[in-house]
C-alpha cells in the first residue's frame, strides 16, 4: 500500500492525508487525551484578577487569499497577516446562531481570570464569579449542542537547527515555553486551565517546525488564547523547571527507545555528510542535554538563546476555529498573538545541504542488516531525491507510490505475495517529517517478508527494479492520474468535518508550506499533471542511489554485527551491494507478471441522496420535528417525551415490523437465531455514504487458547486471499477493516453508499467459501510466522502485557496471547482447515446499518450475507458471555518481569474495582476522574518526574465500574514499589481534596462533563461507533449520553465525599478492592542476550515479591499474587443483567 494510504498514516474523513510519526517527536499527551473536560479542584491564589484582553489593540492587517475549501464545508475563512509578520487563519464555524460578541467578551475575560486557580492549593473552595456561572448558563440554554474551539501555533524552526553540541535542544525549548510565563508565571497555570474549561492541550518538535495547540469549550478561547500567546511573548524558562523537563525528555526517549522503527530511522540520518542537519539526534536525552554539556548554565543560555533566535513572529503561523465571528477570532488573534515580538532575523539557511546526486554518501549507498528490538522480518529501500515540496500541485511522488504499493492484480505485491516471499508493502513519503524537507525527500519502501523472501532477498530486491523498470518504460500513465486526481476530488468533494484541535494542527502546518489558496488542498488535490517531473524521480531510482536495510533476527546464516549506533545503541553490519546485484537490477526487464492497474469499477459516479422513508417523515411530522434543522438534542427531547409505536415498513414484498420505533436511536428491523439487523437513517449529515457494521459471533472464540489461535490464523489467511480483490475499493474510498474482537470477528465497511453492496458480497463470499478452499503450505506457514511475531511483539510492550494481566485476573473466561504464543507453532494446516468447517456452521450475526441507504437494501445486504455463509443460529445459552471476578477487598500486588529482556521500561496500573454500573455510581466516578486528571499528571509527571506518560482512567469492564492510575517509569530510575507509594501518596491527597470539595466547584466540574456529554458530532462515524458499542456489548443503551449528563446533574457532595469514603482506602474501605499491576523492566547491567529465535521462546510469567529483586521491606508478601489461576479460582463473579431481545 502507497505510505499515504497505509495503516501508518491517518486517514482522515476520506481524505488521504499523511501524519508522519518518525523523527517527529512524541506528542506530550499522546498516550491518554481522553477523558478531556478535566477540571481543576483548587482555590484561587491572592493575585489580583487581571482582565484577560486589557484593551482592543488597532492595528491595521493584511488580507490574504481565502482558501479553496470543499463544497461541503460550511466554515467562513479569513487570512491575515499582522505586523508583526505573523500569518493567522481564522476560521469562523457559523453552525450556530450569532452573539453579541462585544458583550460576551468582557464576561469571558472576567470568568476566565476568575477561574485561573493556584494547582498546588490544599484548600477546599474554588471562586467563580456571578458573570461566569451566568454566562454559561445563558450559553447552554441557546445552544443545545456543544463544539470545542482549537488554537494552533507553528514556529518555522525544528530540529535541523540543533547547535551540533546540544542535540535535541529543539525539543527541550518546546517543553520548556510552556512553563509558566511573564503574565502567567504559575508553571501549570495554562495546563489546568485548559483541562478545567474542557479541553486539551499538546505540542510537538518536528525537523523544521515546532507545533503547539489546544482546545478548549467556545467561551473560554480568549482567555485561553492570552494564556496560550505569552508563552511566544515572553515565557520564562525558568532554570528550577529545566531539570525537571530534562528528565522528562529522558522518559520520553526511553519510551521510543525499543522502537525500531526509531532506530532505523535514527541510522539512517547517520548516513548523511558530517555536518548535514540530518544527523541530528533530533528527540534529545540525558546524554545529549546533561552528560555531553556538563554545564547547565550552558544550556540554560543555550535554550533562552535558540527561543530569542528562532521563535519570531515573522516565522509563526496561527489557525483559529470557533463558532464565533470572523471579525471577533480577528481582533482575538491581533490583541494576543499581535504582541509576539519579530527580530527580522532569517531562518536557519540550509541551501548548502540541498540535494545533489554527487553528495549521496558510499554510506548511504550500502546494504544494512539491522538486530531488531522486535520480532520483525522487514526490508526497507530508500532513495534521496530532490525536495518535492514547490511540486505539490503535481504530486509525482504519490504517483510513483500509488503503483507500487500498489496490491490487486498485476502489482509487485501480487507478485511476492504468489511466491511468497512477503505479506504487506508500504511505499512512499508521508509529507509530514524527515523525509519530506526543504533540502531534499526521501522515498522508501518497506517489504514485511516472509522467511523465503528474507532467504531470497536477491530476487526480492530484483523484483523491486523490475517493476520500477516496467514504469520507466511505460512511461507515466495519464488514465491512472486522473484516476488518483478523480478519487482525491471526490473525496474531498464530500469531506466530513474533523476534530478542530486536529484541523487546525494540521492546517497551521500547511500554512508553512503552500500560498494561501492552497492552505487547505495544498496536500490533497492533484491540480497538474507533469509525466517529465514523474520520470525525473523515477531515474532517480537506480539501482546504485539505493540504501538498503534488512531488519531481521531470523537470517538462516547468522549476522556478525560489527558496528553500533550512538544513540539508540543500534546494532548492525554494514556491507557493500555486491556488484553482481548491482548489474542484474540495472539490466533487469519488467516481469510478465507486472502490469498497471486495470480501470477501477469501484469509483462512485452515483452521489444522490436518498431520503428517509415515509415512516419516519410522518413520525417527525407527528411530534413536530424538522429532521434537516433539529440538533440531536431536539430530537432526543421530543421522542423521549412522546409515546413509542410500533411501525411496519413495507416494500412490495419485503415487510419489516419495529417495535417501540424512535427517530433518536436504531431501530430493530430484522431478529432471529441467525441474526440482529439494526438500522437508521441519517438525518444530520447528509452524505452520500454509509457505513455497515457486522459482528459474527461464534463460540470457538473464547473455547480454548487453540481455539482462539486457530481463528487468529484463520483471519490471516482470509486477509491474504482479499487483498488482491478489494485492494481496488479501498482505493475508491470504500474501505473495510476485518478483526477480531472478544466473541468472533468483526467487520466494518464503509464509504459511498453505490456500490458498498458489492464490497460486502465480495467479502461474504469469501468468508463463505473459506470452508472449503484451499490455503497452500508455504503460505499458512508464513502466516503462522507472522502471527507468531504479532503474538511477541505485543508480549514485549509492557503497556500490552500489564492489559493481558489485569484482564487474566479479573475475565472469565479469558484468552492470553501468551497462551497463544506458546500454542500457535503446535498449530498444522489441516488443523485450520477442520477448523475452518466447523467454525462457520453456527454464528450469531450483529448487524449495524447507518447512512444513506433505504431500510430494505440494508435487510437485502443482510440476508446476502447469510445466503452466501449459511451458518445455523445460536441459542441464547450458546452465545458466548464474558463475566467479571470481584475483587477481594483490600490490596493486591501482582509483579511481573517485563518479557522483553532489552528493556528498562517498567509500568505501574493501579486499578480499582467498583461495583456493578448504575447511572448514578457511574457519573459520580466520572466527575471524579474529571477532577482527577490534571492533578494526576501535574504532582506524579511535572513535578516528581516520576515518568513521561502518567494518566488516570475511568474503567468500564463489561458492566463493572471501577478506575486506574497509570505510570510508565524505567526500573533504573524508580522501582514500582516506589511508584506504586507514590500514586496512593496522590489519592490519599486527592481523597482529602474531595472531602473539602465546594459546593461551586462541583457545579463547575458537573457543567463542564454535561457539556461533553452534549459535545456535537463531527462525523457519523462517531455516532455509529457509540450505537455499535450498545450492540456489541448487548446493553442497548442507545440514550446512554442523555442519561449520563441528567445523572450527572443529580450529583451531589454527598455522593462524591461518600464514594471517596467507600473506596479509597483513606476513607472506610468497606468498598476498598486495588489491584496493583506492575510490570518491572530489566536492570541496563543485566544480560541483554537476545533469545535465539529459532528456539520456541517461553512466555511463561516471572512472579516477583517484596524480596526479590527490589528487598523493599515496607511491602508485604501477603498482598503479592504469586500465580494468577490460583488466584482467581475462588473470587466470586458480578451478576451483570442482560438484555433479550424480541424477534421480528
Amino acid at each position: 500500500m502507497s505510505k499515504f494510504l497505509s495503516v501508518f498514516i491517518q486517514k482522515t474523513s476520506g481524505s488521504l492525508q499523511a501524519k508522519h510519526t518518525i523523527f517527529t517527536m512524541s506528542k506530550r499527551s499522546a498516550f491518554h487525551r481522553t477523558p478531556k473536560f478535566k477540571p481543576e479542584v483548587k482555590t484561587l491564589s491572592n493575585r489580583s484578577k487581571q482582565s484577560v484582553l486589557m484593551f482592543s489593540r488597532k492595528e491595521k492587517v493584511e488580507v490574504l487569499p481565502e482558501p479553496i475549501k470543499s463544497e461541503s464545508d460550511k466554515k467562513n475563512y479569513k487570512t491575515i497577516r499582522l505586523e508583526n509578520g505573523l500569518t493567522a487563519l481564522l476560521i469562523s464555524d457559523p453552525s450556530r446562531p450569532a452573539v453579541n460578541d462585544e458583550s460576551s467578551s468582557s464576561e469571558e475575560e472576567s470568568s476566565g481570570s476568575d477561574e485561573t486557580t493556584e494547582p498546588e492549593s490544599d484548600g477546599g473552595g474554588s471562586v467563580h464569579s456571578a458573570a461566569s456561572d451566568h454566562h454559561g448558563s445563558t450559553r447552554r440554554s441557546e445552544f443545545d449542542e456543544e463544539k470545542l474551539a482549537a488554537c494552533a501555533l507553528s514556529v518555522g524552526v525544528g530540529s535541523f537547527s540543533d547547535p551540533p553540541d546540544i542535540q535535541g535542544l529543539a525539543h527541550f525549548v518546546e517543553h520548556m515555553v510552556f512553563m509558566g510565563s511573564e503574565k502567567y508565571p504559575k508553571e501549570n497555570e495554562f495546563d489546568a486551565f485548559i483541562k478545567k474549561k474542557g479541553g486539551s492541550d499538546n505540542a510537538f518538535t518536528g525537523s523544521e517546525e515546532t507545533t503547539f495547540y489546544f482546545e478548549i469549550q467556545e467561551k473560554y478561547l480568549p482567555q485561553a488564547m492570552d494564556m496560550f500567546s505569552q508563552f511566544f511573548v515572553s515565557p520564562l524558562m525558568m532554570k528550577e523547571a529545566m531539570q525537571r523537563e530534562r528528565e522528562a525528555i529522558e522518559s520520553e526517549f526511553s519510551l521510543a527507545f525499543p522502537s525500531d522503527s526509531n532506530r532505523k530511522d535514527q541510522l539512517l540520518s547517520s548516513l548523511f555528510p558530517e555536518g548535514h542537519p540530518m544527523r541530528t539526534f533530533t528527540w534529545g536525552n540525558l546524554r545529549s542535554l546533561r552528560d555531553n554539556i556538563n554545564d547547565d548554565e550552558k544550556l540554560y543560555q543555550a535554550a533562552h538563546e535558540f527561543r530569542r533566535r528562532h521563535y519570531s513572529a515573522h516565522r509563526m503561523t496561527v489557525a483559529v476555529q470557533a463558532r464565533m465571528e470572523l471579525s471577533a477570532l480577528e481582533q482575538y488573534v491581533v490583541n494576543t498573538f499581535g504582541r509576539i515580538p519579530n527580530n527580522k532575523l532569517p531562518s536557519d539557511d540550509f541551501t548548502p545541504y540541498a540535494f545533489q546526486l554527487d553528495k549521496i554518501t558510499p554510506e548511504f549507498k550500502s546494504m544494512y542488516f539491522i538486530k531488531p528490538v522486535s520480532d520483525v522480518t522487514e526490508v526497507h529501500l530508500t532513495w534521496c531525491m530532490r525536495s518535492l515540496i514547490s511540486e505539490y500541485e503535481s504530486k509525482p511522488h504519490q504517483y510513483i507510490s500509488y503503483l507500487l504499493g500498489h496490491e490487486g492484480k498485476g502489482s509487485l505485491l501480487s507478485y511476492l505475495r504468489k511466491k511468497v516471499w512477503a505479506l504487506d508493502i508500504y511505499t512512499g513519503t508521508s509529507e509530514n517529517g524527515y523525509d519530506y524537507t526543504t533540502m531534499h525527500s526521501l522515498f522508501p519502501i518497506q517489504i514485511v517478508l516472509t522467511q523465503d523472501g528474507l532467504d531470497n532477498i536477491e530476487e526480492v530486491l530484483e523484483a523491486i527494479f523490475s517493476y520500477i523498470s516496467m514504469l520507466k518504460q511505460l512511461g507515466p500513465s495519464e488514465r491512472i492520474y486522473e484516476e488518483i486526481k478523480t478519487i482525491e476530488e471526490t473525496s474531498f468533494r464530500f469531506e466530513e468535518e474533523t476534530q478542530p484541535s486536529d484541523y487546525v494542527e494540521s492546517l497551521v502546518e500547511n500554512m508553512r508550506f503552500y500560498p494561501p489558496e492552497h492552505y487547505i488542498t495544498g496536500d490533497r488535490l492533484y491540480y497538474k499533471y507533469d509525466p517529465k517531473g514523474i520520470s525525473e524521480l523515477l531515474d532517480c531510482m537506480r539501482p546504485e542511489l539505493v540504501n538498503i536495510m534488512v531488519l531481521s533476527n531470523k537470517h538462516s546464516d547468522p549476522v556478525e554485527y560489527d558496528a553500533k549506533e550512538q544513540w539508540f545503541g543500534t546494532e548492525y553490519r554494514r556491507q557493500e551491494i555486491p556488484e553482481n546485484w548491482l548489474q542484474r537490477w540495472m539490466k533487469v526487464e519488467p516481469y510478465p507478471d507486472f502490469h498497471l492497474p486495470e480501470k477501477n469499477i469501484y469509483i462512485t459516479t452515483n452521489f444522490d441522496l436518498i431520503p428517509p422513508a415515509q415512516e419516519y417523515l410522518d413520525e417527525a411530522d407527528r411530534l413536530g420535528i424538522d429532521l434537516s434543522n433539529s440538533t440531536v438534542k431536539d430530537i432526543h427531547k421530543k421522542v423521549a417525551g412522546s409515546t413509542h409505536e410500533t411501525k411496519v415498513l413495507k416494500r412490495g414484498d419485503l415487510i419489516a415490523t419495529v417495535n417501540n420505533f424512535r427517530l433518536d436511536q436504531p431501530n430493530l428491523i430484522r431478529k432471529n437465531r441467525h441474526m440482529e439487523l439494526w438500522y437508521k437513517p441519517d438525518f444530520k449529515f447528509r452524505f452520500p455514504t454509509a457505513l455497515l457494521y457486522f459482528y459474527f459471533i461464534t463460540p470457538l472464540s473464547l473455547k480454548s487458547p487453540r481455539e482462539s489461535c486457530l481463528l487468529d490464523l484463520w483471519t490471516d489467511v482470509l486477509h491474504q486471499g482479499l487483498k488482491e480483490e478489494v485492494y481496488p475499493a479501498s482505493m475508491a474510498d470504500l474501505s473495510h477493516s476485518l478483526y477480531l474482537v472478544d466473541k468472533g470477528l468483526t467487520l466494518k465497511v464503509s464509504g459511498y453508499n453505490q456500490n458498498l453492496h458489492l464490497l460486502v458480497e465480495l467479502i461474504s463470499r469469501e468468508l463463505g467459501a473459506a470452508a472449503t478452499s484451499t490455503v497452500p503450505v508455504a503460505l499458512f506457514d508464513a502466516v503462522r510466522e507472522a502471527r507468531a511475531r504479532s503474538y511477541h511483539n505485543a508480549l514485549i510492550k509492557p503497556h500490552k502485557l500489564a492489559k493481558d494481566v489485569r484482564m487474566n485476573i479479573l475475565l472469565e473466561p479469558y484468552i492470553s496471547p501468551r497462551d497463544k504464543a506458546m500454542e500457535i507453532q503446535n498449530i498444522t494446516l489441516d488443523d485450520l482447515q477442520d477448523f475452518s468447517k466447523r467454525l462457520l456452521k453456527k454464528m450469531y450475526l450483529q448487524v449495524l446499518v447507518q447512512g444513506n441507504l433505504p431500510w430494505y437494501e440494508a435487510i437485502k445486504i443482510s440476508e446476502n450475507v447469510w445466503n452466501n455463509i449459511k451458518w445455523d443460529g445460536l441459542s441464547e445459552a450458546e452465545i458466548p458471555k464474558l463475566l467479571v471476578h470481584q475483587l477481594p477487598l483490600g490490596e493486591r500486588k501482582i509483579r511481573i518481569l517485563n518479557l522483553n529482556p532489552q528493556s528498562a521500561n517498567s509500568i505501574v496500573t493501579n486499578y480499582y474495582q467498583a461495583e456493578l454500573a448504575t447511572p448514578k455510581d457511574t457519573a459520580t466516578l466520572e466527575v471524579l476522574m474529571m477532577m482527577m486528571e490534571e492533578p494526576v499528571f501535574n504532582i506524579l509527571r511535572t513535578k516528581e518526574q516520576l515518568g513521561y506518560s502518567v494518566f488516570s482512567r475511568m474503567r468500564y469492564t463489561f458492566g463493572v465500574l471501577g478506575f486506574s492510575v497509570t505510570v510508565n517509569t524505567q526500573v533504573d530510575k524508580f522501582s514500582v514499589s516506589h511508584v506504586d507509594t507514590r500514586v496512593e501518596a496522590f489519592l490519599k491527597k486527592f481523597a482529602r481534596d474531595m472531602r473539602r470539595l465546594s459546593e461551586k466547584t462541583l457545579q463547575t466540574t458537573k457543567t463542564s462533563l454535561v457539556q461533553l456529554k452534549h459535545t456535537t458530532d463531527y462525523e457519523l462515524k462517531e455516532e455509529v461507533e457509540r450505537n455499535w458499542r450498545e450492540i456489541v456489548s448487548r446493553e442497548y443503551q442507545f440514550q446512554r449520553l442523555f442519561m449520563e449528563a441528567e445523572a450527572i446533574e443529580k450529583t451531589k457532595l454527598s455522593d462524591i465525599r461518600s464514594w471517596v469514603d467507600n473506596h479509597f482506602s483513606t476513607g472506610n474501605r468497606t468498598q476498598f478492592r486495588k489491584l496493583s499491576i506492575q510490570i518491572m523492566g530489566h536492570k541496563t547491567n543485566e544480560s541483554t542476550t537476545t533469545i535465539n529465535d529459532n528456539e520456541p521462546k517461553d512466555y511463561a510469567l516471572t512472579y516477583l515479591d517484596a524480596n526479590d529483586p527490589i528487598g523493599d521491606t515496607t511491602e508485604n508478601n501477603t498482598d503479592f499474587i504469586k500465580d494468577i489461576q490460583s488466584f482467581k479460582k475462588d473470587l466470586p463473579i458480578l451478576a451483570v443483567p442482560e438484555i433479550e431481545l424480541a424477534q421480528c
